[in-house]
């Protein structure tokens, strides 16, 4: 990313929510087209706003980053738990956890994204550090916060919810988003992922009951 230099944001009307997206949404395209060294004004130009629209709300293009994660995130997993009384109120949220993960991951810009983050990442580890703390491991937390409470009600018995979250979400992505990033494999359509994700919540689930029992 360019432009180092920390700017603080100026006083003024706050940004917009159409504006705000189609500056975020302008950063995802930046690293859908490969470019992870975006700059602020790079950003104004393809969102059709000026530079101090954006320095309006962030300091400078690593709060923009930031931005862009968060909103990823809570598209993916959601602003926040929802109630889980029943392991069926889990099933069905860790469900639409997984179609939404998945949805993104086989997506076009997806799969066009993550080969820029990876290849990003590999070249500079903060920034690497920065996208696996809030995006990846995030999303690892979310499903673990569901799996935890269902535990504490007695649904469920899990020692380690953080790792069972990740194993979880080894079984949605398999080796398919392995072969989609190496164009070794078509992307999936919405029948198949339902299917994909809700037969490793069950599988894992049973399990987690037996486990509960013994």
């Amino acid at each position: 990313m360019g432009e180092k230099e920390v700017q603080s944001a100026s006083p003024g009307r706050p940004v917009d929510a159409e504006k705000l997206d189609r500056i975020l949404d302008a950063v995802l395209d930046c690293f859908a087209d490969g470019d992870m060294h975006f700059t602020i004004e790079g950003i104004a130009r393809r969102a059709g706003v000026s530079k101090g629209t954006i320095y309006r709300r962030f300091d400078n293009a690593e709060a923009l980053l930031r931005a862009v994660l968060e909103r990823q995130h809570q598209e993916m997993a959601g602003l926040g738990p929802l109630p889980v009384n029943t392991i069926d109120d889990l099933r069905e949220q860790l469900i639409v956890l997984g179609t939404q993960l998945l949805a993104f991951l086989t997506s076009d810009q997806g799969v066009r994204i993550m080969r820029t983050v990876i290849t990003h990442g590999a070249r500079h580890c903060e920034h690497g550090e920065l996208i696996y703390r809030d995006g990846p491991r995030a999303f690892v937390a979310r499903a673990a916060a569901c799996l935890e409470r269902a535990a504490e009600l007695g649904e469920i018995r899990v020692d380690n919810p953080m790792h069972t979250a990740e194993q979880l979400i080894g079984m949605w992505k398999g080796s398919l988003v392995h072969g989609l990033l190496m164009n070794g494999c078509p992307a999936p359509g919405a029948e198949e992922l339902r299917f994909r994700v809700e037969s490793a919540v069950n599988l894992l689930l049973t399990a987690l009951k037996a486990h509960q029992q013994q």
